[in-house]
C-alpha cells in the first residue's frame, strides 16, 4: 500500500538515488531535476510516493503558469500533475495506479480548492497511457512538447 505525503527533506536522499527504468528518460524527469524547480517557488509543491515508509517516487503539483499552457485558458482551481517517477526496481506491482488513485485524496487535503487535475504524458507513453484512462482521465487536447506530441490529460475532481 502506498502513501501520498508532502516532500520534506528526510526523502531526499532517497529521491536522488531513484533510477528509472530503461527508456523513460524521455518521458519525465528524475527527482535531482524536479527539485531545484520547486524550491522557494510557493506555487508548486513536491509529493513523495511512500511504500511502507520508504520513498519510491515523487510527482509536483503545480498552481502557476503550467496551468494556462496546459488548459488554454487560466484556471484558479486547476493544478497540474509533473515529473511522475517511481523507482524502476517499484514498476510493474501497479504502484503508478495505486498513485493515481491515491491522488484525488490527497489533493483534497493539500489544495482544498482544486477541481481539476490537468498532465501532459507523451503519446507514445503507452503504459502511462492506460494507467491514466483506467484511473478516470480523459484527453482534453494534443499539445506540442519539447520532446514530441503530448497528450494534455484531465481528471474533474
Amino acid at each position: 500500500m502506498i502513501e501520498l505525503v508532502p516532500f520534506s527533506a528526510p526523502h531526499r536522499a532517497a529521491l536522488l538515488n531513484l533510477r528509472l527504468a530503461p527508456g523513460q528518460e524521455s518521458w519525465t524527469h528524475l527527482p535531482a531535476e524536479l527539485l531545484p524547480e520547486i524550491e522557494g517557488h510557493p506555487a508548486r509543491q513536491a509529493a513523495t510516493v511512500l511504500e511502507n515508509g520508504i520513498p519510491l517516487g515523487m510527482f509536483v503539483l503545480s498552481a502557476d503558469e503550467r496551468v494556462e499552457w496546459y488548459a488554454g485558458q487560466p484556471d484558479p482551481q486547476a493544478l497540474t500533475l509533473n515529473g511522475l517517477s517511481l523507482d524502476r526496481g517499484a514498476q510493474g506491482r501497479g504502484l503508478g495506479t495505486q498513485v493515481m488513485d491515491a491522488l484525488p485524496e490527497y489533493v483534497a487535503r493539500t489544495f482544498p480548492y482544486a477541481r481539476r487535475l490537468l498532465l501532459c504524458v507523451h503519446q507514445t507513453n503507452l503504459a502511462a497511457l492506460h494507467v491514466y484512462r483506467k484511473t478516470g482521465w480523459t484527453v482534453l487536447r494534443e499539445r506540442q512538447g519539447k520532446r514530441g506530441l503530448l497528450w494534455v490529460m484531465e481528471k474533474k475532481l
